[in-house]
């Protein structure tokens, strides 16, 4: 099928709509139909020429990348969890619904990250107390949303709370995240979870608007390989997944095949100690795998930073 993956640029005051595709077989011409309208109605808005008379053409790439927008997917993923729980469709969250919540939360997030989300729901209250009838409105559950992704994010209790450390270091590698960004899509998954039973139901993901409904039509549908109508983590993740960079994997097989070396050319040790430092290496990669890829995001952060520095020197040159 055709994939999109677009995302949202301001240039010159008006949005436009930056498309890039990428071509895999699949058998659902519907799909490809769907992709295909988007993509016309990208180039559409991509050619349309701007006010005053230019053209998104004439501006360099540089311009583009610095007037892009990050995705907010968050926000609408936070929505869906919001409609979850107004149940009257008022818009808001009375008290109980709140404190409902926050059970929720605190059953899917275990106890130690509910105990670190508490100050969240502390000024989740706060902001409803100040309100007439000390409801919470949709915008303030976002915000609370988000305080709890955070607290995910840098817990390093949450995310063995739900799986053991050996799998989450699969999944991270998998999917090319770090720890951090695999505990976010983590807290995501777990909120958007609403029965509890590891799955993520199809069905409530497409009533998602915005840029998180995109994803669901071209990421998380085909996910669904077997086409049941329900998302386990590991298809809910290669919406976040990235391009693992081929180098990357080159770097990560040098450094396992140097590790498996020392191990077995170090002196002083018995055959049956090595062999055992060798299979703990095989039943944890990311002792090496982690090291491997932060030192690589480091390098590749410093690379590409000189390289825009570079490409701003010029621009101003000229």
């Amino acid at each position: 099928m055709m994939l999109l993956q677009s995302r949202r640029v301001a240039l010159g005051g008006r949005d436009h709509r930056a498309a890039t595709t990428r071509v895999r077989f699949c058998a659902h011409p519907r799909r490809i139909i769907r992709a295909t309208q988007v993509l016309v109605n990208a180039s559409a808005a991509a050619a349309a020429p701007l006010p005053g008379g230019s053209s998104s053409s004439s501006l360099g790439g540089l311009a583009i990348l610095q007037n892009t927008r990050p995705v907010d997917r968050l926000r609408f993923q936070a929505i869906l969890v919001f409609q979850h729980f107004d149940t009257e469709k008022t818009g808001r969250l009375a008290p109980e619904q709140l404190t409902a919540y926050e059970a929720y939360s605190a059953e899917r997030f275990g106890t130690a990250a509910a105990e670190a989300m508490k100050p969240a729901f502390e000024r989740a209250r706060a902001a409803a107390a100040a309100v007439p009838g000390g409801s919470l409105d949709m915008e303030a559950f976002i915000d609370l949303v988000r305080d709890q992704v955070k607290v995910a994010t840098t817990s390093r209790e949450f995310p063995r709370f739900v799986f053991p450390e050996q799998e989450l270091g699969k999944l991270a590698w998998g999917a090319s995240l770090s720890t951090a960004e695999l505990s976010s899509a983590l807290a995501v998954f777990r909120l958007l979870d609403f029965n509890l039973d590891g799955y993520v139901k199809l069905e409530d993901l497409r009533r998602a608007q915005g840029i998180e409904r995109e994803f669901v039509n071209e990421k998380l549908e085909d996910a669904d390989t077997n086409e049941d109508g329900f998302l386990n983590f590991k298809d809910f993740l290669t919406s976040y997944a990235r391009d693992r960079p081929v180098i990357l994997n080159m770097l990560v097989l040098l450094a396992h095949t140097a590790a498996f070396w020392l191990i077995f050319n170090l002196p002083g040790l018995e055959l049956p100690v090595k062999a055992i430092m060798a299979l703990g290496l095989m039943l944890k990669p990311q002792f090496v795998t982690g090291p491997v890829i932060k030192l690589y995001t480091i390098f590749q952060t410093i690379f590409n930073r000189a390289k825009a520095e570079i490409a701003m020197a010029k621009e101003r040159d000229q």
